[in-house]
């Protein structure tokens, strides 16, 4: 017990843990078919009712045939469902003493017994351990990611779950969602993961024109949200949408911003993180002078020459723009669930507001239904439609072409989802569970459910007192803020993208070193030249070294992650001196490309303001007599 407390003081006093009575307290609330049983070899174990949790002869011996045959066990580390008696953890952290341990116990009282019941010295004192006790099972991917450890392998023991069967069900649901999650993200990576650099490259001197949001952070901690998605729903909301407008802050999606306008509305936020082409159409040629431009240095170019009262940008989830921000002083993180819809939802947590409305977020297909009324997506299927491609074949496809399967809505029916739709569903679930999160509710009713939203009537905004006069002061408030920057960002912003040019410039030398000495070190194996193979080893470590704390090592990381990926779908066998060249082929090569972009992309902007400045000229050379006036 006083070794746990040393060594997890905070986790100690979460569980109330940290003296004997304490400890005593939560045993006493075990089942009274849980207790601790002698091995045959003298070891102990758990019994829950005739079952038990461990081998009832060698709980050792078991442990290392299990080590053995997983494959769920890596050198970088492991997630452990279940501490049991820690037999397993325990070998796995004398073998890998380097590698990081995570431990997931249900139950308190379950831990209290584990540290009453045998010494765990090696166990405790093993540098890279973590132990998570207490939390709900969708907690535990934000718990990884936060602490970075989202890339370690998970391992449960049939016998050490069946004690709390539902709870490491659920997190193993948790898991796997996450697993996918990150999985597609990784697919988008590979797909857009060049448009979004590119995009990022032409938009580079908006870090220097835009602010941040953290001006919007807390501004409305006594007003209700409205946040519009784009789902088939969103139909209902509309002719009610100029009266609810009266009583809540309105944060809408990019995708939406045509259909508030089509009624007169305009949101007081719009939120845009999509940067692909076709996802600007969605409000091209919309004008909202009266409405503030939420989006990140990736977005689509033309999203920065929208009309609109000013454009603010959150941090960029990518390493090349997050490189600059940090360096610039750029601030604000909203969350990212892989729908514009999560990140809207999240800034409106950040503005402060006590209580969310959602509109549309259906996630799902009511009534058949893919999208809104006069959405881009029905606009675009009408005005390319064929004899042979009709626009009912691609509502069609739409629909069924994922895989749809029916889940529950709020009205106590089903509606069709699939697979995508259900890990943005699984986001607003985990996220809802955290503490800090604003109550959330929903007034279309036929979208699927998702825990933690509960459905309220139209009516019940519409009965809440007009806030409109107080959200409009306080939004003329900032944007006079935003006219008055602080301080000028001109000499900072181009020292940071020097700073980075440099850097990607170091990091294609170190690859290009990295090539020559994997070279010298083939050559060495065919002359069998040992002495030149032992320094090259040395001078990649050195490299390996340099890479691990180099300025721009999220570029490098991000091609390790996409090469591991690559190399884990291959079946064929490869020399380890072979793999290394390849992987600082692709550091080296993406540090080019890197380079080339932003150069190119510079060049852009040079020509675009040269157009613009031509462009005044013109205008005045033309009325020189209205300049006048």
């Amino acid at each position: 017990m006083a070794l746990f407390r040393s060594r997890f003081p905070d986790l100690a006093a979460l569980c109330a843990l940290e003296t004997r009575p304490q400890a005593e307290k939560w045993l006493s609330r075990l089942p009274a078919d849980v207790r601790l049983e002698a091995c045959r070899n003298g070891d102990v174990t758990i019994l829950s009712g005739e079952r038990s949790l461990h081998s009832r002869y060698n709980p050792v011996a078991e442990a290392e045939n299990i080590l053995k045959a997983s494959k769920s066990f890596r050198e970088e580390g492991c997630v452990f469902a279940g501490f049991g008696l820690a037999y397993l953890p325990e070998l796995y952290a004398i073998r890998y003493p380097e590698s990081t341990i995570v431990i997931v116990e249900s139950d308190p009282a379950l831990l209290a017994l584990a540290l009453a019941s045998r010494p765990l010295q090696r166990l405790f004192s093993h540098t890279k351990l973590l132990i998570v006790c207490g939390a709900e099972p969708e907690e535990l991917p934000s718990i990884l990611e936060r602490t970075g450890l989202q890339e370690l392998s998970a391992y449960a023991s049939p016998s050490i779950t069946s004690i709390n069967p539902d709870w490491y069900a659920r997190l193993e649901i948790s898991l796997k969602r996450w697993k996918d999650k990150r999985q597609i993200n990784r697919n988008t990576l590979r797909r857009f993961g060049d448009l979004w650099l590119k995009n990022m490259c032409r938009n580079l001197a908006e870090l220097e024109r835009r602010e941040g949001i953290p001006r919007f952070s807390g501004m409305f901690t006594d007003i209700p949200v409205l946040l519009l998605a784009a789902g088939p729903s969103l139909d209902e909301v509309l002719p009610a949408l100029q009266e609810l407008k009266k009583k809540c802050v309105v944060i809408a999606v990019d995708t939406a911003v045509r259909a508030c306008m089509r009624v007169g509305v305009e949101p007081d936020f719009i939120v845009v993180a999509d940067p692909q082409y076709w996802n600007w159409r969605h409000f091209d040629g919309q004008s909202c002078p009266k409405s503030y431009l939420i989006t990140e240095l990736a977005a689509w170019p033309a999203v920065f020459r929208f009309p609109c009262r000013a454009i603010h940008l959150f941090s960029s989830r990518f390493p090349l723009a997050h490189f600059l921000e940090q360096r610039l002083g750029l601030h604000g993180e909203l969350g990212a669930g892989g729908s514009v819809a999560t990140t809207a939802w999240d800034f409106a947590a950040y503005v402060g507001t006590p209580r969310i409305y959602l509109a549309a977020l259906d996630l799902g297909f009511p009534d058949l239904k893919t999208h809104f009324t006069g959405s881009i997506f029905e606009d675009r299927t009408h005005c390319v439609s064929t004899r042979f491609a009709t626009s009912e074949t691609a509502g069609y496809l739409a629909l069924y072409g994922a895989h749809p399967y029916p889940v529950p809505d709020y009205r106590g029916r089903t509606v069709l989802t699939d697979h995508r739709l259900s890990l943005y569903a699984w986001w607003f679930e985990n996220r809802l569970a955290q503490a800090d999160s604003p109550e959330t509710a929903t007034l279309t009713h036929t979208g699927m459910k998702i825990a933690g939203i509960n459905p309220v009537p139209l009516n019940h905004i519409q009965n809440l007192p007009d806030r409109r006069d107080e959200i409009n002061r306080r939004l003329n408030l900032a944007q006079t803020k935003t006219g008055a920057r602080s301080k000028p960002r001109n000499m900072s912003y181009h020292s940071a993208l020097n700073e980075l040019i440099a850097a990607l410039e170091d990091l294609e030398e170190l690859a290009s070193r990295g090539m020559s000495i994997c070279d010298r070190m083939q050559a060495s194996v065919i002359r069998k030249n040992r002495k030149i193979e032992a320094e090259s080893f040395t001078e990649l470590d050195r490299i390996d070294t340099e890479l691990i704390s180099h300025p721009a090592k999220e570029l490098a990381a991000m091609i390790f992650d996409r090469f591991r990926n690559t190399e884990s779908e291959s079946s064929t066998a490869s020399d380890p001196v072979s793999d290394s060249k390849e992987v600082y082929s692709a550091i080296k090569v993406a540090a080019q490309r890197n380079i080339h972009l932003i150069r190119v992309g510079l060049l852009r902007q040079q020509e675009y303001a040269d157009e613009s400045h031509n462009k005044k000229d013109s205008d005045t050379v033309l009325q020189p007599d209205n300049t006048v006036l």
